[in-house]
Formats: structure tokens, C-alpha cells, sequence
């Protein structure tokens, strides 16, 4: 992945996150999808401090709730609506920039198939046997908010910022789709021999 954000939040994130182990992982999931939905607004209207101001909420519960969850104990449930609000956020945050019009629709539609196809790859090829695609990919949903947050931060100065965000997450997005879509042709593939 990009950033790496996840090996770096669980330790900035795990005092805290003992603090709040009384609390469901879930509802800091919930509270993610929310701040998305805030963000949503702040694009729509093209409100650069509301943007800035709830990328890094989103961000930020979207790490805790992950702290929370692995010292709580997953859950089937917490999985799922882990990775659902997650989509539904994706969403709204994508359809925003669009809707503001800080980039095209087809530059936009683009993130939006790339960014679903890296989860939903990611989701099926776990499904299917394999333990855990954490780090097979370019830019994970873990690096698309932030780099869109740093996006956000440089159109202060640069009223383009945003526009060549998303030409970096459309160009990752999709890469991270196919490396996937090929380390699971690879690795089924190598099973599937090994039965034979």
C-alpha cells in the first residue's frame, strides 16, 4: 500500500482505543459513515474547511474502529458492516467531489469502479481461502481517504489539488484492481494444480 496508514494508526491508536474497548467497534463504524456523509455536504457546497475538517474525522474512525474491533475480538457482523459503511462512505465521498465539481464525472465514475473493485477483490479472494490481502495492492481504502485529505489540504493553494488527486487515485485504484484480480489467478491457479 501508499501510505501504509493502518501499520502506523494502530500504534498512535491503540492507548486510546483501550480506553473505548467498552464501546462496539461498530458504532465508531457508524460514525465514519456519518462524517463521509458531512463530507458529502462540504464538497457539495464547496466548503474547503468543512471538507478538510471531516476527511480527517472519517480517517480517524475509520482507524479507530479497527483498533477497537481487533481488541474487542472480530465479529462476523462487525466485518460486515465494517466493509459495507465503508462502501456507502466511498460513495458519498467520490459522488461529492463530482457534485462540487472539483473533477469529471467520467474521472470520478472511475475512482468509484476502482475504489469498489479493490474491496470487493479484496472481500472475494478472503471468501475463497485466502487469510488476509492486507498490503497486495497499490493504494488500499486505508490510503484513499487520507491522500484525498492531503488533496484537500494542497487546494488551499492550488485550485487543482483536488483534480490531480483524483487522477492518482483513479490510475491506483484500478492498478490495485488488477495486481488482485492477477495474485488471485495466481494463487488459485497454484492451488487448484496442487489438488491435481
Amino acid at each position: 500500500m501508499l501510505l501504509q496508514v493502518k501499520k502506523f494508526s494502530e500504534k498512535l491508536l491503540l492507548p486510546l482505543g483501550r480506553k473505548l474497548t467498552k464501546i462496539p467497534a461498530n458504532y465508531f463504524t457508524l460514525l465514519g459513515m456519518i462524517s463521509a456523509i458531512i463530507t458529502f455536504i462540504g464538497f457539495y457546497f464547496q466548503n474547503l474547511p468543512l471538507i478538510i475538517t471531516f476527511l480527517f474525522v472519517t480517517e480517524f474512525f475509520d482507524q479507530l474502529d479497527g483498533v477497537v474491533a481487533r481488541l474487542q475480538g472480530p465479529t462476523k457482523i462487525g466485518a460486515f458492516l465494517d466493509s459495507t459503511l465503508d462502501r456507502i462512505g466511498d460513495f458519498f465521498l467520490f459522488f461529492g467531489v463530482i457534485l462540487g465539481g472539483y473533477t469529471s464525472i467520467e474521472i470520478g465514475l472511475i475512482v468509484i469502479i476502482g475504489a469498489f473493485l479493490t474491496s470487493y477483490t479484496r472481500a472475494k479472494i478472503e471468501a475463497l481461502g485466502i487469510k488476509s490481502m492486507y498490503g497486495v495492492g497499490l493504494i488500499e481504502r486505508t490510503d484513499r481517504v487520507p491522500i484525498l485529505f492531503i488533496g484537500a489540504i494542497f487546494q488551499i493553494w492550488f485550485p487543482t489539488a483536488i483534480w490531480w488527486t483524483m487522477i492518482i487515485l483513479a490510475i491506483g485504484t484500478n492498478i490495485t484492481a488488477i495486481h488482485r484480480i492477477l495474485y488471485a489467478y495466481s494463487k488459485f491457479s497454484k492451488k487448484e494444480q496442487d489438488l491435481e
